[in-house]
C-alpha cells in the first residue's frame, strides 16, 4: 500500500471511528511514516548520538533486511495453506503473506493494549499490507517470480513494482489460478479498512454495525478518478482531510534539511532499487545530521522508539513460525 491508504484511508477512518483529531493524526502518520523511513540516519543532538529506526530499505541481499525490515514491517507471514490453495502450482510457502494473519492480528491488538498511537499506527501499517502483500514473502525466492519479469529478483513484489500497493490499480498476477490472477486493488483495500476500522472502534469499545455505511464512502474516495492525484485530492476535498505534507517531522525535530528521512518513497521501483544496489556496493552507510535541543521530545523521536517496539514485539511472534 501507499501513502494514499496508510496514510489518508488510516486518517479517514481514524475519524469515522470516533478517535480524536489529534490522535487519529498521529496513528495515521505513523503508520505512513513507515514507508519513509528509508536511510540510515545518525542523530547528534550534543550528547549521545541516535540512531534513527528504519523500517523500509531496498538492499534486498542484506539478510538483515529481511529478518529487521521486511519480515517485521511489511511481509507477516499468513496461513501458508490459504496461500497455496490460490495459486497455480499449489505450493506452499510458511513465510507467504495473507489477508489478516495471525502474527499481522497479534502485533495489532498488542499494539492497541499498549495506547500508544505511534505504536497503534505502526501496526496498523503491517496489518495492512497484508492485503496488498497477499501471496509475496519478504524473501528473495521462486515463490514471488512473476511470468516474464525476470529483470529484477523475485524479492517480496518488486518484480510487480507498484502494481499491489496503489489502490485503485487493476493488474495480473500470473502465478494465481484463473479466477483469481485479475487484481482489483480496490476491492482488497477495502477489505482491509473493514478489520480497520472494527479495531479502531474495538479500541473504543464502541459497536461497529456501521461499517456498511461507511466502506461505500471510502471507495468512493479510493476509486475517485485522476491517478494518485486524484484520490488524494479526493480524501482532501470530499473527505475533509488535511493533506499529508512529508518531512513535517525531520523539520519539527530540527533535522537538517536534506537528510532523506521523511522526504517520501517510490516504493518498488525500478530505478531506484538499482540505484540502492549500487550505493551499496559504494559503500554508503550511516549518515550523519544534527537536530535541534527538542529532539528528544520529537514526534519522530516517539516513532523511532515505537518502531523498535514493534520490532521485538515482532520477533517475538515470529519466533514461533
Amino acid at each position: 500500500m501507499n501513502y494514499l491508504f496508510h496514510y489518508y484511508a488510516v486518517r479517514w477512518l481514524t475519524r469515522e471511528a470516533g478517535i480524536p483529531e489529534a490522535e487519529g493524526e498521529i496513528i495515521a502518520r505513523s503508520s505512513q511514516f513507515v514507508d519513509e523511513a528509508v536511510r540510515p540516519l545518525r542523530v547528534e543532538t550534543g550528547g549521545a548520538p541516535y540512531d534513527l529506526d528504519v523500517t523500509q530499505d531496498y538492499l534486498f541481499w542484506d539478510e538483515s533486511i529481511l529478518s529487521e525490515v521486511y519480515l517485521p514491517f511489511h511481509f507477516l507471514p499468513g496461513d501458508p495453506e490459504e496461500a497455496g490453495r490460490k495459486r497455480r502450482d499449489g505450493a506452499r510457502n510458511p513465510w507467504a503473506v495473507t489477508p489478516n494473519g495471525q502474527a499481522a492480528r497479534e502485533l495489532l491488538v498488542e499494539a492497541l493494549k499498549t495506547r500508544n498511537p505511534y505504536r497503534i499506527g505502526i501496526a496498523l501499517h503491517s496489518f495492512a499490507d497484508g492485503w496488498a502483500h497477499q501471496n509475496f514473502t519478504a524473501r528473495w525466492e521462486e515463490f514471488n517470480a512473476l511470468d516474464g519479469s525476470g529483470a529484477l529478483p523475485p524479492v517480496g513484489h518488486l518484480q510487480a513494482l507498484t502494481n499491489p500497493d496503489d489502490p485503485s490499480r487493476l493488474w495480473t498476477d500470473s502465478r494465481l489460478l484463473p479466477e483469481l490472477f485479475r487484481i482489483d486493488n480496490t476491492a482488497r483495500f477495502l477489505e482491509a479498512a473493514r478489520k480497520v476500522f472494527r479495531y479502531l472502534r474495538t479500541y473504543l469499545r464502541r459497536p461497529f454495525e456501521d461499517e456498511e455505511l461507511l466502506l461505500p464512502k471510502l471507495e468512493t474516495l479510493l476509486r475517485s478518478p485522476g491517478g494518485r492525484e486524484g484520490v488524494e485530492a479526493a480524501f482532501i476535498v470530499d473527505g475533509d482531510m488535511p493533506k499529508y505534507e512529508k518531512g513535517d517531522w525531520a523539520r519539527a525535530a530540527g533535522i537538517e534539511a536534506g537528510s532523506d528521512r521523511g522526504e517520501g518513497s517510490r516504493g518498488y521501483d525500478k530505478l531506484l532499487w538499482l540505484r540502492s544496489q549500487a550505493e551499496r556496493r559504494l559503500g554508503a552507510g550511516i549518515r550523519t545530521v544534527r537536530a535541534g535541543p527538542g529532539f528528544f521530545e520529537s514526534e519522530l523521536y516517539r516513532w523511532s522508539e515505537a518502531a523498535r517496539e514493534h520490532r521485538r514485539a515482532a520477533k517475538a511472534v515470529l519466533a514461533n513460525f
